[in-house]
């Protein structure tokens, strides 16, 4: 019985892979941007700082946008490409958190 609930988890997941891989890549998206805005509050981010940031984001979007003209789902190669901008911006989002230079309401440690 075990076996057969598995079974049937893995043929879910295989068919509708695609629909949770564009679910991830649009959470993957608001997240990112959910931390820039949390660094705008912070301090933790200037504003040039959130404006190279923001123009990364958006240069994932058109790209999306774009691969998806092709068709209307994205195929694991364009996934795995996003997937890569998205690792940029968020390790980009990571050092800009930490460096020294701040925004408005933020002060140097």
């Amino acid at each position: 019985m075990k076996k057969f609930f598995i079974a049937v988890a893995v043929s879910a997941l295989t068919l509708s892979s695609v629909a949770y891989a564009d679910i991830g890549i649009d959470l993957r998206q608001a997240e990112l941007s959910r931390q820039v805005d949390a660094g705008k509050r912070s301090g933790k981010l200037s504003i040039r700082e959130r404006r190279v940031l923001n123009n990364e984001l958006r240069k994932v979007a058109a790209t999306e946008a774009q691969l998806r003209a092709r068709g209307d789902n994205l195929s694991e190669r364009d996934e795995r490409r996003i997937g890569v901008m998205l690792d940029k911006v968020e390790a980009h989002i990571r050092q800009l958190k930490r460096n020294r230079e701040r925004g408005r309401n933020g002060i140097h440690f």
